[in-house]
């Protein structure tokens, strides 16, 4: 393979979005260990292979449709994908789509095999999500559903499935045990949700002139900058609910020192909505947030350190 193309598929698979998959996973892992003392190596392994490759599918299958869709509409920004700039063979590429796939999917499969029908039901909708986010013409990033959808599979669901398959023959899957997770997957799950809000933000006007009805479509900029703040402070709120009835370490409020740099960039964001200028600030809260929710918890996990 030529430098060209490995520089082509490198800008493909997007290695600086993993972290938004590697936290929640390591979030999940430590709230197992924290709240369940339990761990189950093999699962546990799968998981991460799953989760990895199943964020690396979908940035390349990303990328693999928007070349499709921009070639299609004749405007020339097909050039600037990264199969037109570096003259990748999107045959080959469609093939290494399939590839992350199935690797993918193996291991989900494999992980059904030793838990139960729960993870069956939580592991579809979550790859329907990841298929249905850009393939075809009708895609959930092109809709009001996109930020949710993040919320759900990026935040929520590996938070949830990471724990669940190390302890489903110990808990019953109900109530009782979902609700603490909403509550300790607050950051994860708000984080995706603006990431994927504040690209549509900074996004909006070219959003609109291609046909893409997003989120911001329906209540405008303003009203995205408001659900930006709302997002934010429901994230604190919930992690304080959680570290409050002692299934996150008082550690974890260790993310409050992240409110300086959000509320900086939060007020560059207000200001100035352009991809190049504002998204970078949005993905720096991300991983503010993200680093220090996890420094905070694995203090926790090493002190013991609990409210109850």
């Amino acid at each position: 393979m030529s430098a060209e193309a490995k520089q082509g598929y490198y800008e493909l698979i997007e290695p600086r979005t993993l972290f938004n998959s590697i936290i929640p996973v390591l979030l999940g892992m430590m709230y197992t260990e924290y709240n369940f003392q339990f761990f189950r190596i093999f699962p546990t392994i799968e998981m991460c292979i799953a989760t990895i490759v199943l964020q690396i599918f979908m940035n390349v299958n990303d990328g693999y449709w928007d070349y499709k869709r921009e070639k299609a509409a004749k405007t020339g920004d097909h050039k600037k994908n990264p199969i037109g700039k570096y003259h990748l063979n999107p045959k080959y590429v469609l093939a290494f789509v399939w590839v992350l796939f199935i690797i993918s999917a193996v291991c989900a499969i494999l992980i059904g095999l030793q838990t139960n029908i729960y993870i069956w039901i939580v592991g579809i909708i979550c790859y329907a999500i990841a298929i249905s986010y850009s393939t075809g013409s009708h895609t959930i990033s092109a809709g009001p559903f996109g930020e949710i959808a993040a919320c759900f599979a990026m935040g929520f669901g590996i938070f949830l499935v990471m724990v669940y398959i190390n302890v489903c023959s110990k808990v019953s899957f109900n109530w009782n045990f979902i609700y603490p997770i909403i509550l300790a997957a607050g950051i994860p799950e708000i984080c995706n949700f603006t990431l994927m809000l504040g690209n549509n933000l900074c996004d909006h006007d070219a959003d609109i002139a291609n046909g893409r009805h997003t989120l911001v479509s329906y209540i405008g900029i303003k009203g995205g900058l408001y659900l930006f703040v709302f997002n934010y402070l429901l994230g604190f709120f919930l992690t304080g609910w959680a570290i409050w009835i002692g299934v996150l370490p008082w550690s974890v409020a260790l993310i409050l020192i992240c409110i300086p740099t959000i509320y900086k960039n939060m007020r560059f964001l207000w200001k100035i909505q352009t991809k190049p200028k504002s998204f970078p600030k949005v993905v720096q809260n991300t991983q503010v947030l993200f680093i220090t929710e996890a420094v905070g918890f694995f203090i926790g996990l090493i002190l013991n350190l609990r409210i109850r």
